[in-house]
């Protein structure tokens, strides 16, 4: 591996000039640049990371605290993952990731300077990591929107928007027994991510709005408690004839006991879902959906730290992204 005394060697030049030319302390001139670029390339020097940071005064990393609690969707956290790793990569930064639920190392990474900014995915209600997080002199981008952000910066989806239109969009198609199917809560005191309470309180309103009786219903995404949600609440004395769901894994499950049971969607039952696209197409039927615009809101998430990295005066503010109704197979026209 070539060092900076390499190419002073080939460039014919003092060791010093190099260093000057890398880290842009004092001017040069061009024929000299020219012959250290030059021997840059020949030799494939790449400076190290510390060496580099030193000359930049930034690493160039980004940090991202992922969520492994056993009740996150990993499909979905890996697609928000890749956007928010190709926003960085167009942003030239790299990603370090950290668990999310290890709050000492999060804060660890960026008390130590080992990343310019920190990204933290799947903010839940009353989050301890808060206080914390809002103390350290690097900008932190929150994906979520919790009631009290502590004067972080927050992007994401607008959930509560979502379910509004979600259920506007099954009522104006004839759907009136609408219920809401979600995943089972955590229990008394569990981790409320700040999605699912948006969604349901648009849910709520929505029927409040329309007149219609809200009903939400948990449902484990296993292939049995969906199988029986299908034959006890969809086709015993059609108890619903509209389907809000916010609850990823379940929907292809659901799909397919439809299927089984012989529920004819969208004459019996119709089914909105927010999703991401893939989810909402791929599978066994294609559902119409509130669209989530993940890579949408991975990006959003790195231009703001982006941003607040060049000018930190810039003040931190929350961004939530419209909903977007996509019709497929499971609604009426």
């Amino acid at each position: 591996m070539a060092t900076m005394t390499d190419i002073a060697r080939a460039a014919g030049v003092s060791l010093s000039t190099v260093s000057y030319a890398l880290s842009g302390k004092r001017p040069i001139s061009e024929s000299t640049r020219a012959r250290i670029d030059a021997a840059i390339t020949e030799l494939e020097y790449h400076p190290t990371a510390s060496a580099r940071a030193l000359a930049l005064k930034r690493t160039s990393l980004l940090g991202l605290a992922v969520p492994q609690r056993p009740d996150v969707d990993d499909h979905v956290i890996m697609e928000f993952v890749s956007s928010i790793l190709s926003a960085a990569h167009e942003a030239d930064y790299d990603v370090v990731l950290v668990t999310a639920e290890d709050r000492t190392r999060t804060l660890r990474i960026v008390e130590e300077g080992k990343v310019d900014a920190l990204v933290v995915m799947d903010i839940v209600e009353d989050d301890e990591r808060l206080p914390s997080l809002a103390r350290l002199h690097s900008p932190v981008v929150l994906i979520g929107n919790p009631q009290d952000p502590e004067g972080l910066a927050c992007v994401d989806f607008d959930f509560l928007a979502g379910a509004m239109l979600a259920v506007r969009e099954l009522h104006d198609r004839g759907a009136h027994r609408i219920a809401m199917l979600k995943p089972p809560s955590a229990g008394p005191g569990g981790p409320v991510p700040t999605y699912a309470r948006r969604a349901r309180l648009g849910y709520t309103m929505a029927c409040a709005e329309l007149g219609l009786e809200a009903e939400v219903c948990e449902v484990a995404p296993e292939p049995g408690a969906v199988t029986a949600f299908v034959r006890e609440q969809v086709l015993s004395g059609a108890r619903f004839d509209g389907l809000f769901v916010h609850h990823e894994p379940a929907l292809a499950m659901l799909g397919r006991a439809m299927s089984q049971l012989g529920a004819v969607c969208p004459d019996q039952v119709q089914v909105v879902a927010i999703a991401p696209a893939d989810v909402a197409s791929n599978g066994p039927w294609e559902v119409s959906s509130v669209d989530l615009p993940i890579p949408a809101i991975g990006r959003t998430a790195v231009a703001m730290a982006v941003e607040r990295l060049g000018d930190r005066d810039v003040p931190a503010h929350s961004r939530q992204l419209s909903p977007t109704f996509i019709p497929r197979a499971t609604t009426r026209p």
